[in-house]
């Protein structure tokens, strides 16, 4: 018998806001945004769902007890796992680091594409979240083609997106129009259906996607921007760089010469004039 292969699920959630901020940054801006995503095997769906709830109340117990919530519902979400208020929090760090692990473990692939935004003249947040998810389909569709074990993707957004594209549905319109009426989108014939949304209260896989998305975001934020006047320091979270390179998507073939990796950054930056050189 040959290979029977199967449905990719990829989760996708964002970090940072698509917003235009100022500089110095103001209280709730970012100078960057990161739409992330995490591959899995659909058909192993049920094992990381436990898997992921014996961690949370391995870790979190103490606070599960509290809620009103399910186990299965409560969140623990990256932004606070990664806050600088948490950064000497044994707990956060260990379950951080036991999230990433599980991610690899899972057979697990990660992405993420991170515009560095341009403060002077920033482009709408809309095209911004429509680029980013672009770019994402393109890599996506290429692990596909790639991994042995898969026929087709689908994709899984947090629902709970404010003031991105307007709503879920215009997200939505504008991946199937990509998908339908773009010379390049309609080659990624393995990814199926139009996004679906989902609330990360019953999806694990948002959950564990929310928290990967984080630690890329501090990432790429402390990298490029640290020394932006009114940067928040996620100095402490360079510690996870090994890590998140590891799950990063590196294609096996090359595409006009170039390798392809998960992770890519979008810099609108204005670029440096060139300066005149002056002789002595």
């Amino acid at each position: 018998m040959g290979l029977t292969m199967g449905t990719c699920v990829v989760y996708i959630d964002e970090a940072g806001s698509p917003h235009s901020h100022h500089i110095p940054i103001q209280s709730g801006e970012t100078p960057i945004f990161t739409l992330a995503a995490v591959a899995f095997p659909l058909w192993e769906w049920r094992a990381r769902d436990r898997g992921f709830l014996s961690l949370k109340r391995q870790f979190f117990q103490d606070i599960l007890g509290k809620t009103n919530e399910r186990d299965e519902e409560y969140e623990i979400k990256g932004r606070d796992l990664a806050s600088p208020r948490n950064k000497t929090s044994k707990r956060n760090h260990n379950f951080n680091r036991r999230v990433l692990s599980s991610i690899g473990q899972n057979a697990g692939c990660c992405f993420g594409i991170t515009f560095i935004k341009n403060s002077s003249n920033p482009p709408s947040h809309q095209s911004i979240y429509t680029h980013a998810f672009q770019i994402l389909t393109e890599r996506i569709s290429l692990f596909v083609t790639e991994h042995s074990a898969y026929s087709n993707a689908i994709l899984i957004c947090d629902s709970r997106m404010k003031g991105v594209a307007g709503a879920d549905i215009s997200v939505a319109r504008s991946h199937m129009s990509y998908i339908f009426g773009h010379e390049t989108g309609r080659t990624f014939i393995n990814i199926m259906e139009a996004p679906l949304f989902a609330d990360s209260r019953l999806t694990v896989g948002l959950q564990i996607v929310d928290i990967f998305a984080s630690n890329l975001f501090t990432n790429q934020y402390y990298y490029y921007c640290r020394n932006v006047q009114g940067a928040i320091d996620y100095s402490h979270m360079q510690a996870y760089w090994s890590q998140i390179d590891q799950l990063q998507f590196k294609s096996r073939g090359t595409i006009d010469g170039h390798q392809i990796f998960g992770y890519r950054v979008v810099d609108h930056r204005p670029k440096p004039q060139n300066l005149p050189t002056t002789g002595h």
